[in-house]
C-alpha cells in the first residue's frame, strides 16, 4: 500500500498515544496538513510506526509494525486492557538487506541494538504485511525480502520468541502474465516476497502469497515441505472461503481475484471485480487489496481500493454477485482507499485509509450503518465478540521534524478498540464527525463548491500555463527553510540542505 509522508500538528493528545483512554473521555484531536481533523473514538494505545496488520487470539492483539522504517516488529497487547505484553523486534543490516536471514536470536536491551526489555531481537530479518494466529496461539509472520515465514511462540510472561523459520523461494511465472518479468532488483537474488498468510483447517498448512513470484505457497507446518501455485499478478491477500474448501487471492496488479480448490491444489478460475483493461490502457485499475470471507457461505468480499467499492464474489460460481459503494457521499471522487475488511454479526467493516474512518455496512441491505472515526490512515482491522480493533499507520501524526529525522523514525501508529455495543447509540454522531473531519458534510461540500467556482473563474482569467512538479518525502521547510524569498513562511531551523539545492527546485 502507498506510504505517504506528511506531518500533523497535534492539538490535544491527552492519553491517546501513551495509554488506553476511556470511551467517554474527550477524544484526542489532531489536524493534518490538508486541514482534515482526527478525532478517533474508543480506547487508544500507541504502537511503533506504520502498523499494517493485526491478529487476534482469545486474550491478545498482535500488531505488525515498522512499515516505514528498517526496524519491523510484532507487539502484543492485552485484548482486555490494551497493555503492551512484549514482542519481537527485527534489525535489518543496510549492507545485508537482501541476504539470507541469519539465525541469531538475542534478548533485547535498552540502547545498542534497538531493543527494549522483554523484546526478542531477530537480526537480519524483515517483516511485511502478513500476520496470522494458528493453533495454540502460535503467530505466523511473513518475512518480505527475507523470503520466509516465521513461527513465533509466547512464553509465560508474554514475551515472543522464534520457534521456526520456513524458507520460501522465488518462482518463475508465465511470460504473458503481468508484470511480464521479475519486478525486483535484478542484481540481487530474486525474491518470493511473502506478504500475506492464512492458516488452513486443523492448522496443518500455512498458505502464503508471494508478491514478486505471482505465486501462492502451501507450507506443511510439521514437515516444512512447500508447494507452489501460480495465481496471478502481484498476489496481495489470501483467505479461506466456503468452509475452508476454497482459497481466494487478491491480485494487486490485476483486476480481481483468483479462486483455488484447496484440497486439489489447483486454480479454479479468475473473477474480475473491476473493469478489464487492455495492455494500452492508462487507467490505474481496480487495485484489489483486502479480503474477508462471509461465514456460512461461499462469498468473499473484495476491496477494490482504486474504485472505492467492495465486491462480493461467489467462490462456487466464480462470479461477482454484489457491489457496495464505499464512497463517503453520492458522487464523491475516488479516495476512500479501502484497504482492510472484516465480516461479523451480519455487518461488513471497511477501513478507509484515505478518509481516516471505518465504514460499517449492513450485509442484508448493503446500506451504510455508520462511519467510525479513526486515527490517521487505518490499515488493519479485526472483530472479536463485540470489540472492533483498528490499527492506524500514522497514528496522530508526527509534528515538526526538528531533529531532521526520516519520518518513519518518529511517527507512531495507533491501536484502537471500539465497543460495538456503543454503535447503535453513537452511529449518527460518529458518522457526522467522520464526515465533518474530512470536509464531507453537506454544508461543507456546498460551501466548497461555491468557493471552487469563484476560484476557478479567477484562475482562468490569470493563468495561461501550469507546470506540475511532484517531489516526495520532503516538507516545505526542509527544502525552502533558508530561502529568503519565502519570507515568514519558511523556518530556517528545519532546513536540511541550504541554498545549494534551490536551483533544482
Amino acid at each position: 500500500m502507498p506510504h505517504y509522508n506528511a506531518f500533523a500538528l497535534v492539538l490535544l493528545t491527552a492519553t491517546a498515544c501513551c495509554a488506553p483512554a476511556a470511551l467517554s473521555a474527550q477524544p484526542p484531536t489532531a489536524i493534518l496538513p490538508s486541514g482534515r481533523l482526527l478525532t478517533p473514538v474508543g480506547q487508544l494505545v500507541q504502537t511503533p510506526n506504520f502498523p499494517t496488520q493485526i491478529a487476534l487470539d482469545e486474550n491478545h492483539v498482535a500488531v505488525l509494525t515498522g512499515g516505514a522504517s528498517k526496524q519491523q516488529g510484532i507487539q502484543r497487547f492485552s485484548a482486555a486492557s490494551l497493555q503492551a505484553q512484549g514482542g519481537v523486534l527485527t534489525l535489518l543490516s543496510k549492507d545485508k538487506k537482501h541476504a539470507a536471514p541469519g539465525t541469531t536470536v538475542a534478548q533485547g536491551r535498552q540502547g545498542g541494538d534497538g531493543g527494549n526489555a522483554g523484546e526478542q531481537v531477530i537480526k537480519g530479518q524483515s517483516f511485511f504485511q502478513g500476520l496470522a494466529t494458528g493453533p495454540g496461539g502460535t503467530l505466523y509472520a511473513t518475512g518480505g525480502n527475507s523470503d520466509d515465514l516465521l513461527a513465533l511462540g509466547a512464553s509465560s510472561d508474554g514475551a515472543l520468541h522464534l520457534l521456526r523459520r520456513y524458507a520460501l523461494q522465488w518462482q518463475p511465472f508465465p511470460r504473458d502474465q503481468y508484470p511480464y518479468q521479475y519486478a525486483g532488483d535484478w542484481q540481487q537474488a530474486r525474491h518470493f516476497y511473502p506478504d500475506s498468510v492464512v492458516i488452513g483447517p486443523r492448522g496443518r498448512h500455512a498458505y502464503v502469497a508471494g508478491m514478486l513470484a505471482n505465486s501462492l505457497a502451501r507450507i506443511d507446518l510439521h514437515s516444512g515441505m512447500t508447494d507452489y501455485l501460480n495465481v496471478g499478478s502481484y498476489p496481495f491477500a489470501v483467505t479461506l472461503a466456503d468452509k475452508g474448501k476454497r482459497l481466494v487471492v487478491s491480485n494487486w496488479g490485476g483486476n480481481g481475484v483468483t479462486v483455488i480448490d484447496r484440497a486439489a491444489w489447483k486454480v479454479l478460475g479468475a473473477v474480475p471485480t473491476g473493469p478489464v483493461l487492455g495492455p494500452r490502457s492508462g487507467a490505474a485499475g481496480a487495485h484489489p487489496t483486502a479480503l474477508a470471507a462471509q461465514p456460512g457461505s461461499p462469498i468473499v468480499w473484495v476491496a477494490d481500493a482504486n474504485l472505492d467499492r467492495i465486491v462480493a464474489v461467489d467462490t462456487r460460481s466464480l462470479k461477482p454477485m454484489r457491489v457496495i459503494d464505499d464512497s463517503p457521499y453520492p458522487g464523491a471522487p475516488p479516495g476512500s482507499y479501502p484497504d482492510a475488511l472484516a465480516v461479523s454479526q451480519g455487518k461488513l467493516f471497511v477501513a478507509n485509509a484515505g478518509n481516516d474512518d471505518v465504514a460499517v455496512f449492513d450485509l442484508a441491505s448493503g446500506k451504510r450503518i455508520a462511519l467510525i472515526p479513526t486515527a490517521w490512515y487505518p490499515t488493519a482491522l479485526a472483530v472479536q465478540g463485540n470489540e472492533l480493533f483498528v490499527a492506524s499507520a500514522k497514528g496522530m501524526g508526527g509534528g515538526p521534524n526538528i531533529h531532521h529525522q526520516w519520518v518513519g523514525n518518529f511517527m507512531q501508529g495507533v491501536l484502537q478498540r471500539i465497543d460495538l455495543h456503543e454503535l447503535p447509540t453513537h452511529s449518527a454522531a460518529w458518522t457526522q464527525t467522520a464526515l465533518s473531519n474530512n470536509g464531507f458534510s453537506a454544508a461543507q461540500r456546498q460551501q466548497r463548491a461555491a468557493d471552487n467556482t469563484k476560484a476557478a473563474a479567477w484562475l482562468r482569467g490569470h493563468i495561461q500555463h501550469v507546470v506540475f512538479i511532484l517531489r516526495e518525502n520532503k516538507t516545505f521547510d526542509e527544502d525552502f527553510g533558508k530561502y529568503a524569498a519565502a519570507g515568514h513562511w519558511a523556518d530556517p531551523a528545519l532546513n536540511l540542505y541550504g541554498p545549494r539545492e534551490l536551483p533544482n527546485l
